[in-house]
């Protein structure tokens, strides 16, 4: 996999490690000479010098057509900059943000960023929610308690599985955000239909997360 890392310091450090033990193709562009000299040494690589916002450092970087962009600067603005130029402007293929101010997740999300990450909520409110996930389930909990954001993948002969969403008629509280079928993102209406392997986001208030999972996860009754 080629992957292009944008800014950051021990966030970018930590990411060189496992990536390259997994023998990705990185290319790395960091603003600080300094810093950038150290991420050379240490991990026998190539460091571009340069601010990842400029069209004009991306495309000397010889990333077109890259599978993943990561940018992790402290501002939540170039990052959002860098992967949209790297999107739109060289056409690689994902993106990812650190964001800094969660309240940014799905307004990076709205903006064409494929995934938002925000670490100061991410790590403990995984941990805390992780016992009814199970395998299928991904949450990614907003600064807002009251509101959760599940990522599910449809099992065959469910509750959702081959029917519209008109005919699922979901509880009050539950809603379907997006679809993610084969790497390509539907915007649903009520005559969307949710097929087998789907990823569906489901939007829920806290209280109703479980209840949401555990209905779409249910078996079809005949």
């Amino acid at each position: 996999m080629n992957i292009v890392i944008a800014g950051g310091q021990t966030k970018a450090d930590f990411l060189i490690s496992m990536f390259k033990k997994e023998k990705h193709n990185i290319v790395v562009i960091n603003d600080s000479y300094e810093y950038a000299e150290y991420l050379s040494k240490k991990h026998h690589i190539d460091v571009i010098v340069g601010d990842a916002t400029s069209p004009f450092i991306l495309n000397g970087a010889s990333i077109e057509n890259f599978d993943i962009i990561i940018a992790i600067t402290p501002s939540d603005t170039d990052n959002l900059m860098i992967c949209q130029l790297g999107k739109k402007l060289l056409n690689i293929h994902k993106s990812v943000a650190s964001v800094e101010n969660p309240k940014n997740v799905l307004y990076f999300n709205s903006l064409g960023v494929d995934t938002a990450l925000s670490a100061t909520f991410l790590i403990s409110k995984y941990i805390e929610k992780a016992s009814i996930l199970e395998n299928v389930t991904r949450t990614i909990v907003t600064e807002f308690d009251s509101l959760s954001i599940t990522t599910i993948t449809v099992q065959d002969n469910t509750y959702v599985s081959n029917r519209s969403l008109s005919e699922i008629k979901l509880p009050s509280g539950i809603s379907i955000g997006a679809i993610l079928r084969n790497d390509k993102v539907i915007v649903p209406n009520g005559k969307s239909i949710i097929k087998p392997d789907d990823k569906i986001l489901v939007i829920t208030s806290s209280d109703m997360q479980k209840t949401a999972i555990n209905l779409i996860n249910s078996e079809l009754k005949e």
